[in-house]
């Protein structure tokens, strides 16, 4: 890794400018990330502004074994969403049969849907900075506190399948409004804090993670190699100065893509046996619109373009990055998942382990998992059995 001495009067203007105090910190980490011998001989003398488009149009370089359709959220790790836009504004893309069509896709599949979320919480809290505003939270971190917040989360988000968010004064538009608004207060927050403040906020004090060790064990098993520089984020998180703050726009646009990735995958693994492709690609036109409400621009927003450019983005996302963070699970990964999981087990007539859900999100990313197959007790065989 080469370290930079940045001299140039645009570098220091730049350190000044709030506007511009995110593009200032992806030209420094990118630079003190990367190889001086890549960049041009007088780089270091280009303004910030030229500096961050030369970057951009030469990430394949910088970044050879990412793939190309995850390439723009290098750059969207250290830019806002767009926290002004309002749910009323309707994008001119908007199609309002399409959208009506991703609406019939949950009514008709309505506790798929929330299985796909569930799972896809899980994934993405494999992000180690993206899992961090939520235990800084304290909303989610015991059982009782994640029964309340993910239920919660789902019925506002079950009024946004059930209504049209752009109509103003609807429960749909309130609570797209009120996610919108929490975003921006989170943001807000860490961005007051420093690194170091943040790691502090961000830990649980007695983790609960009992099937740590056996998931680590099967996760080294069943996880591919991969290649240096695969994980740009992982990169990121270990510079000593210049790490993007969370709630950025990749975060929110790999929360996005929470929502719809294994129902686009593994359909069939959730129990949607019928659904068409164009019933799938509605559900993602649909949350192509939620994603813009929420800030996401249409380079970063996950359901931009065709069905099958969503299809290959959501694999290379998960190929790429969601299955090699496995291998490195936290105790807070288990612990804030367990606390995810648990609560399950408090509407009535529902058993569900955790090991059990273990197995069934790795199966849907087609992961084997014999030593926590092996663990499983009777009750718990059973319940795998039924669940599957």
């Amino acid at each position: 890794m080469t370290a930079f001495n940045n001299t140039s009067d645009s570098m220091k203007e730049i350190r000044s400018s709030s506007k511009n105090l995110d593009v200032y910190k992806y030209v420094l980490a990118i630079k003190n990330m990367c190889d001086k011998k890549l960049f041009p001989d007088n780089f270091d003398v280009w303004t910030v502004e030229e500096q961050y488009t030369w970057i951009n149009e030469n990430l394949a370089t910088f970044f050879p074994t990412v793939p190309q359709t995850l390439l723009r959220y290098i750059p969207s790790f250290y830019q806002q969403p767009n926290f002004d836009r309002s749910p009323t504004e309707i994008p001119e893309w908007l199609d309002m049969e399409k959208y009506s069509r991703g609406q019939k896709l949950v009514r008709d599949y309505y506790l798929s849907v929330i299985f796909a979320k569930i799972l896809g919480i899980i994934y993405v809290y494999s992000f180690v900075d993206d899992l961090k505003p939520i235990i800084q939270n304290r909303q989610a971190d015991t059982p009782y506190l994640g029964f309340e917040r993910y239920l919660s989360t789902i019925l506002r988000i079950l009024d946004w399948y059930n209504g049209q968010p752009w109509v103003k004064g609807t429960a749909a538009c309130k609570n797209m409004e009120y996610a919108h608004r929490m975003h921006s207060l989170m943001r807000k927050k860490l961005c007051e804090l420093d690194d170091e403040q943040i790691d502090n906020a961000s830990k649980v004090a007695k983790p609960w993670c009992p099937d740590r060790e056996l998931l680590l064990k099967d996760f080294a098993l069943a996880c591919p190699f991969e290649k240096s520089g695969q994980r740009p984020h992982i990169m990121l998180e270990n510079l000593p100065m210049h790490k993007p703050k969370g709630l950025h726009s990749t975060s929110i646009a790999m929360t996005q893509c929470s929502f719809i990735s294994t129902i686009l995958l593994t359909p069939q693994k959730l129990g949607i046996h019928n659904a068409t492709d164009e019933d799938l690609e509605a559900f993602c036109h649909m949350w192509r619109y939620y994603g813009y409400s929420l800030g996401l621009d249409d380079e970063q927003n996950f359901c931009h373009g065709s069905f099958e450019e969503v299809k290959e983005r959501v694999q290379d996302y998960y190929r790429y990055w969601v299955i090699p963070n496995l291998k490195e699970i936290t105790p807070e990964w288990e612990h804030m998942t367990r606390c995810l999981v648990e609560p399950l087990n408090y509407y009535p007539f529902i058993y569900m382990p955790y090991k059990v859900m273990m197995l069934l999100a790795t199966d849907a990313l087609n992961l084997d998992m014999p030593n926590l197959y092996a663990s499983l007790s009777y009750a718990e065989w059973i319940a795998h059995k039924g669940w599957k």
